[in-house]
């Protein structure tokens, strides 16, 4: 046995050298400082819920703290539960999922009386909506994660999510929300019919909150109830991604988070999270999309500004 694991350790070793450098845990472990939890947390937790994608925000975030996640540096003793070695783009990109669990938290202390008194229905509607994606997500989760996690596609999808959203408030007007409780009453189809919308999210810089909240305008609820049910499908989507994305790491997860500046990130995500949730719900009632989409818009047309002057000027 002791000879397996001494082979087995060689061989990964090899890997590593023959892919690029590696560079030691501790070292990765210094480099996620608190200040660094803190900012990542707070953007998470203030843009997870608006339509403005927060996985689009946290790469953002990583680049303007010049986070390293290079592809070809590896951590040097770090395997995770299939026994590949972890890079430190994989460190990077997985802590922009596994943050999320503040913002699952905030959902729940948010909207606790539909936890508390679950709707068997409405269960099941959620259940349904969350099918299309995390389909769609774990047969083209390798192809996005190598492709698709970039600074121009975040942009390009800013911009054209900014673009569909004003479409969006066009082709279904404001108004005022029925007395009943819509999501009581919302049939399996309406649900797999915003469900299919969050595929969309699935490219970095749409914002899975964009994509439900159009999904529901799109099925017949009104804003308000639109993103109750966007929380409620995120709660599960955000449970899930992060419950995999931790799982898959195994005994890296504690390699090369630690545990202080973790958690406090998961705190600042929560806190900023809980406070967003209300907010949004209340100005999506009385001004629509109007201010996300400009944000959107305007972010995203810069970005895509700032790298073509940056091409025009290396080359």
């Amino acid at each position: 046995m002791t000879a397996r694991w001494l082979l087995l350790l060689l061989a990964t070793s090899a890997l590593c050298r023959a892919a690029g450098e590696t560079r030691e845990a501790a070292e990765v472990r210094a480099a996620f400082t608190a200040e660094r939890a803190v900012i990542t947390g707070a953007v998470e937790g203030a843009t997870e819920f608006l339509p403005v994608s927060s996985t689009g925000h946290l790469i953002l975030s990583n680049r303007l703290l010049g986070v390293d996640d290079s592809t070809e540096v590896y951590v040097a003793g770090v395997e995770d539960r299939s026994g590949r070695p972890v890079t430190l783009k994989r460190a990077a990109d997985d802590y922009l999922v596994i943050i999320q669990v503040g913002a699952i938290l905030a959902v729940v202390a948010a909207f606790w009386r539909r936890f508390r008194d679950p709707n068997p229905r409405l269960i099941l509607s959620v259940l349904v909506a969350f099918v299309p994606a995390a389909t769609l997500g774990l047969l083209l989760k390798d192809l996005i994660e190598t492709h698709l996690f970039s600074v121009e596609v975040v942009a390009t999808a800013l911009l054209v999510g900014g673009l569909g959203m004003l479409w969006a408030d066009k082709a279904w007007p404001r108004e005022a929300p029925p007395a009943h409780d819509e999501l009581d009453v919302l049939t399996l189809p309406q649900a797999f019919r915003i469900g299919c919308f969050q595929c969309l999210s699935l490219v970095p810089g749409t914002s899975r909150s964009l994509a439900t909240l159009v999904g529901g305008r799109a099925a017949g609820l009104s804003h308000a109830a639109a993103a109750e049910f966007s929380f409620l499908l995120g709660f599960l989507t955000l449970t899930a991604a992060s419950a995999y994305k931790a799982w898959k790491l195994g005994p890296a997860l504690v390699a090369i988070y630690p545990a202080g500046p973790a958690l406090l990130g998961l705190a600042v995500a929560f806190v900023v999270a809980y406070a967003t949730a209300g907010w949004l719900v209340r100005h999506l009632q009385s001004r629509g999309f109007v201010l996300f989409a400009w944000y959107r818009i305007a972010l995203g047309g810069s970005l895509l500004l700032v790298l073509a002057v940056a091409r025009m000027i290396r080359g």
